[in-house]
């Protein structure tokens, strides 16, 4: 049986979707190969990074987990999301934009 390098206690596997995000937003940087490689994300790409967590896998990302070496390797990345428990818009559901803020766009008559 082969033991992958990324399985470690309390290190979740990387989705698919995620792996392919960070790959295709490295600039011209290689894919991934190594759970330990530094992931070279700037401080925009890390924002985008994490509205995407947050929008398409519904993880709540809090201000003080907003730190280089949560986001350093896909380890370290794995191990934050490990720690966190997604919500209803993990499963495709995704809420609708703008709620709650009103938009004037139908007239009322007296």
């Amino acid at each position: 049986m082969e033991m992958r390098p990324n399985n470690t206690p309390n290190m979740m596997e990387i989705p698919p979707k995620l792996k392919e995000y960070i790959d295709n937003n490295r600039g011209s940087l290689p894919p991934i190969t190594d759970p330990d490689e530094p992931l070279q994300i700037d401080s925009l790409g890390l924002i985008r990074m994490v509205a995407f967590l947050e929008n398409d896998f519904g993880y709540r990302i809090e201000d003080e987990e907003l730190i280089a070496e949560n986001f350093a390797t896909l380890r370290s990345l794995g191990e934050l999301l490990a720690t966190k428990t997604p919500t209803a818009a993990a499963a495709g559901v995704k809420a609708p934009a703008q709620e709650g803020i009103p938009t004037f766009l139908v007239k009322r008559e007296k």
